[in-house]
């Protein structure tokens, strides 16, 4: 329920919240081949009625996208461009976010991208392709790929981050859960975009400020999927705006996942911002229609507001669109469980972001919950990044280092924070619950990780790691060929992973065996 694996309480059905029996009891009994629910006590039969129930539809339902709908919608998707690294959401449409490993490059390396889709991914012919341009009431001019390409080029790095970053994190037994994907902390990644000055384009269409004066105040993007946002038309005019219209990812080809042969690219506006696939530019008076921009998909309730019938529709669309995201940061490594020894030299490292060009000046760092704090070494995209350029499009890349304490303020781990400052000194708040919102979105709160502390004679050590280097697969064997069907212990030998099924899952086995 909570968007990741963990036991609030020994008594609670994560799924259910049912306080019915020990979840553990109720794993077991589901990995049996056979259970006579006639023999069990009624609330134990209930709970694994329930839990076979929740097993069986698993699956993450995000209301602004569509459903998975017809097999045959789905039989073009590029697959290829899909990592198998990738952490994902949802298949149909794919939704995914790139490990931790990934977020540690200033450009986010190939096939790690996080996607972000609502569709399927359109099939589209770059020789018959035109996106039209023009002004509300008046004739568009359309443009070939062949023709965008022949205005001059603009290579840009630039982050884009998904509004539900870290949403997973608001789901919690105290706040209550978030209507959204449960990202963790990778629906944010960085590119170098290759493309025309959208500011170019739209003045060869015959669009200029003077618009503004007749009450012009939207730029409106029209996807080959339907997907439609409005920008201010001031951002995408402005000679600092650097919006382009990219066709190339990091010198290649624009990749089918990521709006090939065009998308539009709003640097320092929030992800959904920048639409890919685009068919149609059209400059309006008003914002457009629809869920993503008038509706509640990119708009922040007040945190006691739990469920959507606690306000009206009006009050909704009366709400401003998120733009651009508040300072963030997160750590990527040690990951989350990490086992570390008193006296090691630890690396720790992250990545942090502002919004609408704002550069990050400074990342904080605690290994001891926010008690105490040194600062982080940062790295930026490009030297025009730089502090008050008000063009800083990209993350800052951090690292910092720190040995482990002997003595641990909590015993056995440490809490390891982060927090960003931008060049307006706008700083993260301390936690999720005061910036809570049903929507689940803009977890700005500071960056979080717990590793665990291993003293002498207690370190876990790398063959009980079982090589995946996991906490969860602790005492686990991994590596080797044959896979208990019940579980994921694996054994040298077909008869000793016999002799493991028939003392722990056979459910015919006697006491005396």
């Amino acid at each position: 329920r909570f968007g990741e694996t963990r036991l609030l309480h020994p008594s609670i059905c994560l799924d259910c919240s049912s306080a019915l029996i020990p979840c553990l009891v109720v794993a077991v009994l589901l990995a049996m081949p056979t259970v006579v629910t006639s023999d069990l006590h009624p609330g134990v039969a209930a709970a694994i009625a329930q839990a076979g129930s929740h097993a069986a539809k698993a699956k993450v339902r995000d209301f602004t996208q569509q459903e998975e709908g017809d097999a045959a919608q789905w039989v073009s998707e590029p697959l290829h461009e899909r990592h198998p690294d990738l952490l994902v959401h949802t298949d149909r449409p794919f939704n995914a976010e790139p490990p931790n490993y990934a977020l540690q490059e200033m450009i986010t390396p190939q096939g790690l991208h996080y996607r972000r889709q609502h569709t399927p991914v359109p099939v589209v012919d770059e020789a018959s392709y035109r996106v039209s341009v023009g002004v509300a009431g008046a004739e568009p001019r359309r443009f070939s790929l062949a023709e965008l390409k022949g205005f001059r080029e603009r290579e840009l790095t630039v982050t884009f981050m998904c509004t539900g970053n870290r949403r997973s994190e608001f789901n919690t037994e105290h706040d209550g859960e978030t209507m959204g994907l449960p990202w963790k902390n990778g629906s944010i990644s960085t590119a170098a975009w290759k493309g025309a000055l959208l500011a170019d384009v739209l003045q060869a269409a015959g669009i200029d400020d003077s618009l503004e004066e007749s009450g012009f105040r939207f730029m409106t993007f029209y996807g080959l999927e339907d997907y439609r946002i409005s920008v201010p038309l001031s951002k995408c005019l402005a000679k600092g705006g650097d919006c382009i219209l990219a066709w190339a990812m990091n010198g290649e080809t624009l990749p089918r996942d990521h709006g090939f042969p065009l998308r539009v690219v709003i640097p320092g506006f929030v992800g959904a911002r920048s639409v890919k696939w685009i068919s149609r530019i059209l400059v309006t008076k008003d914002e457009v229609d629809g869920m993503h921009q008038v509706g509640i998909a990119y708009k922040q309730l007040a945190p006691n507001v739990k469920k959507l019938s606690d306000v009206t529709k009006d009050y909704i669309h009366a709400l401003p669109p998120i733009d651009h995201v508040p300072v963030t940061s997160a750590v990527t490594a040690p990951e989350p469980g990490a086992q570390v020894a008193p006296g090691q030299v630890l690396a720790v490292a992250g990545y942090a972001y502002s919004g609408a060009g704002r550069a990050v000046i400074r990342v904080d760092v605690s290994l001891d919950g926010g008690n105490t704090w040194g600062q982080a070494e940062l790295a930026r995209a490009a030297d025009a990044q730089g502090m008050r350029s008000g063009r800083a499009w990209a993350w800052v890349q951090w690292r910092y280092s720190a040995v482990v304490p002997q003595a641990c303020p909590c015993p056995g781990q440490l809490d390891i924070v982060c927090k960003a400052v931008d060049d307006q000194y706008n700083q993260q708040p301390h936690g999720g619950s005061a910036i809570w919102n049903l929507r689940g979105i803009l977890n700005t709160s500071w960056g979080r990780t717990t590793v665990h502390v291993g003293t002498p004679g207690s370190e876990i050590s790398a063959e009980a790691l079982s090589g995946d280097g996991t906490i969860a697969n602790v005492g686990v064997k991994m590596s080797a060929s044959f896979q208990c069907p019940e579980c994921r212990q694996r054994f040298e030998s077909d008869r000793a992973k016999q002799l493991h099924w028939k003392f722990i899952h056979d459910p015919n086995r006697h006491q005396e065996d």
